[in-house]
C-alpha cells in the first residue's frame, strides 16, 4: 500500500519553489512503484474450487505495460470505475470507465492528470495541470472537466460526495490548507500550524484530514463537520507526537494511524472524541499497523507488519483483527472493504502477488480462483477497490479490470 506520509509532502510542497514539479515526480513515482505492477513471475492461476462466489472479468484497460492506481473510493455503485494511469515512459492520465467505455478525462494543458473519487452521479474528483505546466488544479468532471478554484493557483482535490462536497488542500494567502468546496472553495484552516490538508468527506459533509501544529514539525489528524462550522477538532494521539488520518465513514468514524508513546506506528479508529489503539496481529510483540480504509459497520483494514518486517493484511471487525493472507504467504495486504465486509487487497508468495479477497466466513481467497471463463492467460495481482455490490477493481497482468458477481 501506499505509505508515503500525506502532510509531509505536503510541507515539501508548500515550503519550496519547485514544490509542484518535485510533487508531480512524487506522485508519478508512487503511482509506478506501488500500485502492484505486476512485474515478476506470475504462475498460471489455480482451477475454480467447486463452490463460492464466482465472478465475470470486465476488461478496463488492456496493457500490460500501463500501472494503475485506483483508491477505495474510485468505484460506485453502478460499477463506475476511476483513477490514474501511467506508463513508464508517459505522464499520468485519469481515466474514467463510465459502464460502457474507459475514456481519458483530459487535462487543463499542461498533459498530466490524476483522479481518486467518484460519486453515484459518476462525477469525479481530481487534479489536472495546467497551460504553466507545473501547477495541479483540482478538478470535478461531469462530462466536462470543470476547473475548481482560482487557475493558476496551486490545489488537488481527493475526494467527493453525492451531494457535491469535495475536498482536498489548496493554496490560500501562500499556505497549503484544507479545503471544502460545495460551489465556493472555502479554506478550512489549520490546527495552529502552516499547513493542512483535507482527505476525505462523507455524506453528511464531515471532513478527515491532517494539519500541522503551532511550530511546525508535529502532524495530527483531524474532524471537521461542515453541518455546524465549528473549528477543526484535533483527533488527539496515542501518547506520541503524530496522527494521521485516512478515511471516514458515514458515522463520522475515522481510520488512520498514530505513534504511541513508545513511537510505534499503530492502526486507529476514531469516534466520537476517542482514539482507540487497534493493535497488530501479533499483539504486543508487534511491530507496526496501519488502516487504510473503514466501512460503515467500522471495520478497517490496513496491514500489520512484524519484527521481522514480515506484512500481512487485516480487517479489524470492532474486536477482533483477523489476517488477510493466503496460507504460505510472505506478504499481505488488505486495501479496500465494502459495507457487507468483504476486504479485498492482495498475497504474494515467493514474490508471485495474486489479488485476494477475504470474508469473515471463507477467510482468505485467491481470487484468481473465482473466475468464470476466464480470459486465456490472465493473472489478477492486486485488488484496489470494491462496492456494497461486490464488483471489484483488480491490477492484473493485461491491465486493469472489473469483476462482477454473477448472478
Amino acid at each position: 500500500m501506499f505509505k508515503e506520509d500525506i502532510m509531509l509532502a505536503s510541507i515539501s510542497k508548500f515550503q519550496t519553489s519547485s514544490l509542484v514539479s518535485r510533487g508531480i515526480a512524487l506522485a508519478t513515482a508512487a503511482l509506478l512503484g506501488a500500485c502492484g505492477s505486476g512485474s515478476g513471475p506470475h504462475h498460471p492461476p489455480p482451477p475454480p474450487p467447486p463452490s463460492g462466489i464466482t465472478y465475470d472479468v470486465v476488461q478496463l484497460v488492456a496493457d500490460p505495460a500501463a500501472r494503475f492506481r485506483v483508491t477505495p473510493r474510485g468505484i460506485n455503485q453502478f460499477d463506475m470505475v476511476t483513477g490514474t494511469g501511467a506508463r513508464p515512459e508517459l505522464p499520468s492520465r485519469a481515466f474514467l470507465y463510465n459502464g460502457t467505455r474507459t475514456i481519458d478525462l483530459g487535462d487543463f494543458g499542461g498533459g498530466v492528470s490524476q483522479a481518486f473519487a467518484i460519486n453515484r452521479c459518476g462525477h469525479v474528483a481530481g487534479w489536472a495541470l495546467g497551460p504553466e505546466g507545473d501547477i495541479p488544479q483540482s478538478f470535478l468532471y461531469d462530462g466536462t472537466l470543470r476547473r475548481i478554484g482560482t487557475p493558476g493557483v496551486f490545489s488537488e482535490a481527493y475526494a467527493l460526495n453525492d451531494c457535491g462536497q469535495m475536498v482536498g488542500t489548496a493554496r490560500f494567502g501562500g499556505q497549503g490548507h484544507a479545503f471544502l468546496f460545495g460551489g465556493i472553495m472555502r479554506d478550512l484552516g489549520t490546527l495552529g500550524g502552516r499547513a493542512s490538508e483535507a482527505v476525505d468527506i462523507n455524506a453528511h459533509g464531515m471532513v478527515a484530514g491532517n494539519s500541522l501544529l503551532p511550530g511546525d514539525i508535529v502532524i495530527h489528524g483531524f474532524i471537521y463537520d461542515s453541518r455546524t462550522g465549528a473549528p477543526l477538532r484535533d483527533l488527539g494521539t496515542l501518547g506520541g507526537n503524530r496522527t494521521i488520518a485516512r478515511a471516514i465513514n458515514n458515522a463520522g468514524q475515522i481510520t488512520g494511524w498514530a505513534n504511541n508513546a513508545a513511537g510505534a506506528m499503530r492502526a486507529i479508529r476514531y469516534h466520537n472524541g476517542v482514539l482507540r489503539d487497534l493493535g497488530t496481529l501479533e499483539g504486543d510483540a508487534g511491530y507496526a499497523s496501519e488502516g487504510f480504509e473503514i466501512n460503515e459497520a467500522g471495520f478497517v483494514v490496513g496491514i500489520s507488519t512484524a519484527f521481522d518486517n514480515a506484512q500481512r493484511g487485516f480487517v479489524h471487525d470492532g474486536a477482533t483483527m483477523h489476517p488477510v493472507i493466503l496460507p504460505g504467504a510472505s506478504f499481505g495486504e488488505a486495501l479496500a472493504i465494502n459495507a457487507h465486509g468483504t476486504a479485498v487487497g492482495s498475497s504474494q508468495t515467493l514474490g508471485v502477488q495474486h489479488a485476494v479477497s477475504w470474508t469473515l466466513a471463507e477467510g482468505t481467497v485467491d481470487l484468481n480462483t473465482r473466475l468464470h471463463a476466464a480470459p486465456p492467460g490472465l493473472v489478477l495481482i492486486r485488488a484496489l477497490a470494491i462496492n456494497d455490490k461486490g464488483s471489484i477493481v483488480v491490477a492484473s497482468n493485461n491491465g486493469l479490470v472489473l469483476l462482477k458477481v454473477r448472478p
